[in-house]
């Protein structure tokens, strides 16, 4: 593999695993700051979020040892879909002030 094709590949995993710690942070962060149809936006992630940590809790109480794994593969969407919402708002608003 070429040496850029490396570089990609780490970046695109370095952020599947930020996506997971983010995905804590970035949803309350948006909740509280953005308003009307951008507030609806962000809750949508939620429609996933919340049945993959149903399970996920389901599962560690059956004693699995991979009880996170569908929350960490749900995460990084998740945190992907509300930096998209996120960068929409922000050149929406500061395009219709210019």
């Amino acid at each position: 593999m070429d040496t850029a094709g490396a570089l990609l590949e780490s970046l695109l995993g370095l952020a599947f695993m930020a996506g997971v710690p983010a995905s804590f942070f970035l949803p309350p962060w948006a909740l509280m700051r953005f308003r009307g149809g951008w507030h609806v936006a962000a809750l949508v992630p939620l429609i996933g979020a919340v049945p993959t940590i149903l399970w996920s809790l389901y599962a560690l109480s059956q004693d699995s040892n991979l009880w996170p794994l569908t929350f960490i593969f749900f995460a990084p969407l998740g945190t992907l879909y509300l930096a998209i919402v996120a960068l929409l708002r922000h050149f929406t608003q500061h395009g219709a002030a210019a």
